[in-house]
């Protein structure tokens, strides 16, 4: 039986490494995962976690603080992970401190822009006089209090002016509020995206500004670039092919970039 396992470990596939968009900044790095969950089903008799997120968070959840645990996490080693680091060329703040940048990233898709915020912060500080452009992120998530990620941070840099604007919407908590309010709240980042067509469109197409996208490639991805389609087409009373043309050349200009995985 053994000699069979061996067998059988021996031709099957190795693991494929697991990559991750991370917020890099000087000596330190951030990145943020959600725990895959696989509840029991017909042909699943029990419920399971994802391979790499679950043992990611068996790994680190000694030391999480949780408001329910009554034992210090202070003397427990932390953990160490090997990782191997790939830069991504393109996908970076403009080297332009005037150009205006717009940041979509929804979920775990918002650790690279903090990234992109703390750099532009430190670039403030360095040159005082210089002119620079405007920042958007626009960031969605479930519930309010349960995974609005980075959110000190985030209205911290509203507060120090490196952010110049921050859309945030809830799905899940918008949907339960919907029987007590009378006015629609946008539940997903392409709603706030429609709800600022003018401007965005004239940041990117009048201000050469620049466009990033991160996070889930199979929905979320998608459907934010048939809403910046649609926008173009509305604002500059375009046909759709034009308006797909007008999107093409943003991609061949480099100022459409996407960091999606899925």
């Amino acid at each position: 039986m053994i000699d069979s396992c061996a067998c059988l470990s021996e031709h099957l596939p190795k693991l494929q490494p697991r990559p991750y968009s991370a917020a890099r900044y000087p000596g330190k790095l951030h990145f943020v995962f959600n725990i895959v969950e696989f509840p029991a089903s017909s042909g699943r008799p029990a419920g399971r976690r994802g391979l790499c997120t679950g043992w990611l968070f068996d790994l680190i959840n000694p030391v999480l603080v949780f408001p329910e645990k009554t034992e210090s996490s202070s003397s427990v080693p932390l953990p160490k992970i090997h990782v191997s680091l790939r830069p991504n060329s393109s996908f970076r703040p403009p080297s332009d401190l005037s150009a205006p940048f717009i940041m979509v990233g929804p979920g775990t898709g918002v650790a690279p822009f903090i990234g992109f915020l703390q750099q532009r912060e430190m670039e403030r500080k360095e040159n005082p006089e210089a002119i620079f452009g405007e920042t958007w992120l626009f960031f969605g998530c479930r519930h309010r209090d349960r995974d609005y990620l980075f959110r000190e941070e985030l209205e911290g840099f509203v507060s120090s002016g490196t952010l110049s604007q921050l859309k945030v919407c809830f799905s899940r908590d918008d949907q339960e509020e919907a029987s007590t309010s009378a006015v629609a709240r946008p539940r997903y980042v392409q709603h706030n995206l429609l709800l600022n067509s003018q401007r965005i469109t004239d940041i990117l197409l009048k201000q050469n500004g620049y466009f990033y996208v991160c996070g889930d490639a199979k929905n979320m991805a998608k459907d934010v670039n048939d809403t910046l389609m649609e926008m173009i087409q509305t604002e500059l009373h375009l046909d759709q092919l034009d308006a797909m043309k007008r999107l093409a050349a943003l991609r061949e200009e480099k100022r459409y970039l996407q960091d999606i995985w899925g």
